[in-house]
């Protein structure tokens, strides 16, 4: 039975569901709906970086409202609002936000709650509450309220969509086909907040990609860093101080490892935790003169801060009436939805960082935990609930130093941010969290692909030689490529048996740069992720999973519950480059899925294979990370090693074809730093691979070239 007859069917026997049939179409494949009333209740997408990219949204592929045989139904009762949205019963649904441990949401329960770590439970640092469907539409709770969702969890008594029940303890020969669940599949997803208001919004498409681009473009597009922070960064250990910091990038020259960003931890300021967001003169006497240093180097400094003012700030009388009820770290809480805490961080910031050349920040604890971030039930002088303050702090800071600060002066920055939510895509933050398990770290990079944001790793530490190489080759394929030193003052040549190698696959990142950069503005103008999950590459046609069915265990499964296991340790880079990393108990040999079509190898350029999985083999301690390449692709890439992205400009490309199969690639360029592409100065050059050779058309041309000329290197 279809969903549409399904669910007439409860409105008519219940009664206390209705239809959501107040849509209103925003662009082509997006249509929202409000619930109860929205006047007194935050909006994600009040937050975005950027405006809605509708003329984007209205280039893509028409389609039509892809619930009209599913429509959504909800409850608004006693200040709770509950959405209904029927689900078929092969449908699998992903998303959610930040996920750690498997991508598909099925059959599982969610708590939206923003949190400072968090596997499964809905917790984490980015609760985004948007999910695709492989049916191929996206659903957006564009609130910001705590969320508790029942994903195909919950069968209701007069729905005609429930699986027929099964007898666990059935007469010896009368077992039936499928075992006895203790999740019997659900029918549909529901969300339940607690508040006045809700809005939906419905993202349709031509595929799960298509769906994901609409919903990045809706929320301002992707972000397009700065050339300098896809570059390699270095966080020192927490108390170095000037001298130390400058012979560390000392080392750096002299093993011929490259670096763009230093970064900073506490140490820096007169006082943390809370902050003073001062510079603490025993370690930094002279700051101007020591980033002027660096900078000479070309070398960027990226500054830690959490956002809670200490008593000892110059700013905390002035911020004390902006600021919540409650304390974190005996720290008081500025509310950035007041403009005059944010003209007054805005001063500070300007006067103490951005006039002396710091370049970004990395803006720590913003996301919980419930024992030191303020009560649900603080106040703050907006009016702004503790709930609501929770889930959009992140947001706030991002938006205060992306749009009061850099924006204001035509500068670009990139940085880090410990929380995120809904609608996201535009800002230059990315995530981290202290997730130290590999796999994690790479489930962690695909699922930020299906909610808007960005996710990396922070390299701390490793157990061995092999350990380490491993996890410095996946963050170099993440959106950061960085090592955080902050504990342990390790540096990327510390376990001497892999040196060589660590550096060769930063400088691949580097020689990358041509094509990482393009694939970063193809976010911007056109909402793909530079970055994402294998799902979204074959529109989630393969089920790349592995279930275990249920044996009955007194003690060890008393509810016979399967196990689902997902593939979700490789990813796609750009474009046209699949990684398979190795790690922890793969780390000297794995299984790779290549997806339909023709897959070669980035190295040698040799087949590897379409539509099957084969074994990839670590014979030796200093093997390169495994990456496969689609037949027909074209990689842009430098010619040499740099040691820094200034001497990325006007450096000559090799472009590597790929297979049989002509390509084109749509090389973008600009300044690399400001603004102006905002306003069309750019650049864009198209490479083309026909009758076997590469050809250039410049079908953009209001900027300088930032890279040089271009040669073919076929790759067979």
């Amino acid at each position: 039975m279809e969903c549409g007859k399904i669910m007439n069917e409860i409105t008519k026997q219940v009664g206390n569901l209705d239809l959501i049939e107040n849509w209103q179409s925003v662009a082509n494949g997006v249509w929202k709906s409000e619930i109860g009333d929205m006047n007194s209740e935050k909006r994600y997408i009040s937050l975005a970086a950027e405006a809605p990219r509708l003329d984007r949204i209205n280039g893509l592929s028409p389609t039509s409202f892809p619930l009209e045989n599913c429509m959504p139904s909800f409850q608004n009762k006693d200040g709770k609002i509950t959405v209904r949205i029927p689900t078929e019963k092969d449908e699998h649904i992903y998303g959610f936000g930040l996920q750690f441990d498997g991508l598909k949401k099925n059959k599982t329960v969610l708590t939206l709650n923003t949190d400072h770590w968090g596997k499964g439970n809905g917790r984490t640092h980015a609760p985004v509450p948007f999910y695709i469907s492989s049916r191929g539409y996206g659903v957006f709770f564009n609130t910001a309220r705590f969320m508790k969702v029942y994903c195909q969890i919950g069968n209701r008594k007069d729905s005609q969509n429930n699986p027929l029940p099964v007898d666990r303890n059935p007469v010896s020969g009368s077992e039936p086909i499928n075992p006895w669940q203790a999740v019997p599949q659900g029918d549909a997803v529901e969300a339940h907040i607690i508040g006045k208001g809700m809005e939906l919004v419905i993202f349709g498409g031509t595929s799960m990609l298509d769906v994901i681009q609409r919903y990045n473009l809706y929320c301002g597009g992707g972000t397009l860093p700065p050339l300098w922070g896809l570059g390699f960064w270095h966080r020192v250990h927490a108390t170095f101080d000037a001298d130390q910091t400058e012979a560390e990038l000392s080392e750096f020259n002299k093993k011929q490892f490259p670096l763009d960003v230093i970064g900073l931890e506490p140490g820096w300021m007169s006082s943390s935790y809370p902050c003073t967001f001062e510079w603490q003169t025993a370690r930094f006497s002279d700051p101007f003169s020591f980033v002027e240093r660096l900078r000479k180097q070309g070398v960027r400094l990226n500054l830690w801060i959490n956002p809670y003012i200490s008593p000892e700030s110059g700013i905390y009388e002035k911020i004390y009436p902006y600021s919540g009820s409650h304390l974190v770290w005996l720290g008081l809480v500025p509310d950035y939805y007041m403009s005059q805490a944010r003209q007054l961080l805005v001063q500070q910031h300007t006067k103490e960082h951005l006039k002396i050349g710091i370049s970004g920040y990395k803006v720590d604890e913003v996301d919980g935990y419930d024992f030191w971030l303020w009560p649900d039930h603080a106040t703050f002088p907006s009016g702004t609930s503790g709930e609501t303050m929770r889930q959009t702090y992140g947001l706030l800071m991002q938006e205060l130093l992306y749009k009061d600060l850099f924006k204001q002066n035509n500068q670009r920055t990139y940085g880090n941010v410990r929380s995120s939510n809904g609608a996201a895509s535009g800002y230059p933050f990315v995530i981290y969290s202290d997730s130290y398990n590999h796999k994690e770290y790479i489930t962690g990079i695909s699922s930020a692909s299906l909610c808007g944001i960005l996710w990396t790793p922070e390299i701390r530490n490793a157990s061995s030689a092999r350990e380490w190489l491993n996890r410095m080759q996946t963050v170099c394929f993440s959106s950061m490529a960085k090592l955080n030193a902050w504990a342990t003052g390790l540096q990327p040549w510390s376990f001497s048996e892999v040196e060589d190698a660590v550096r060769q696959v930063i400088q691949l990142r580097m020689r990358l740069l041509p094509y990482i950069y393009s694939s970063f503005a193809n976010y911007y103008f056109n909402g793909v992720p530079p970055i994402r999950a294998m799902i979204l590459e074959d529109d989630g046609n393969t089920e790349i999973e592995t279930r275990i069915d249920s044996q009955l265990d007194s003690e060890a499964n008393p509810y016979a519950m399967d196990k689902i296991i997902e593939k979700t340790d490789q990813f796609m880079f750009g474009p046209s480059i699949m990684v398979a990393p190795f790690y922890e108990n793969q780390a000297t040999e794995r299984y790779v899925y290549l997806p339909p079509g023709k897959w070669y190898d980035f190295y040698s350029g040799q087949y590897a294979g379409s539509d099957t999985t084969i074994l990839v083999k670590s014979e030796l301690l200093n093997d390169k990370i495994p990456l496969f390449v689609k037949d027909g692709a074209l990689i842009p890439m430098l010619k040499q090693d740099v040691m820094n992205t200034e001497e990325v400009i006007g450096h000559d490309l090799e472009v590597r074809h790929y297979g049989v199969d002509d390509g084109t690639f749509q090389l973008y360029e600009d300044d690399g730093k400001s603004f102006d592409y905002q306003k069309g100065v750019y650049r864009i050059r198209t490479l083309s691979f026909t009758n076997q050779r590469l050809t250039e058309t410049i079908s953009k041309d209001d900027a300088d070239s930032m890279f040089g000329s271009v040669s073919l290197k076929r790759m067979i």
